[in-house]
């Protein structure tokens, strides 16, 4: 009976422990979510200013002498944008990549339990 009462009160604690990690897991997963959607509006705000960019560069190649220079700084930021884009979609592609690894460790701990709990069922 003792054996009993001891294995239950082990399969208690490692339910707990499971629940808690799959909270955690869970909690992670939406952060790395939440990142995810930040970079890519952050993504979508740069290309739409690259796009404005382009366009004021455009105008200013069509205009006199003097928007040489303004040309010049049209396409120095676009560069610097473009270049923060790049960085962007890597950071996005890391936080996806976290993501789906926080999702399979999620699923992972989600399926302890449930196997923990099937175990205590059997009890």
């Amino acid at each position: 009976m003792d054996k009993f009462k001891e294995k239950l009160t082990n399969l208690r604690a490692e339910a707990d422990a499971a629940q808690t990690r799959a909270e955690i897991a869970e909690r992670d997963l939406a952060a790395a979510k939440a990142e995810v959607s930040a970079k890519d509006q952050e993504a979508i705000s740069l290309n739409n200013r690259i796009a404005l960019l382009e366009g004021q560069l455009e105008k200013a190649e069509t205009g006199g002498s003097d928007s040489k220079s303004k040309v010049r700084e049209l396409e120095l930021k676009n560069e610097d944008l473009e270049r923060k884009v790049k960085t962007l979609e890597k950071e996005n592609e890391a936080y996806e990549i976290k993501w789906e690894t926080i999702n399979a460790e999620n699923k992972k701990i989600k399926d302890e339990l449930e196997e923990t709990m099937r175990a205590m069922d059997e009890l």
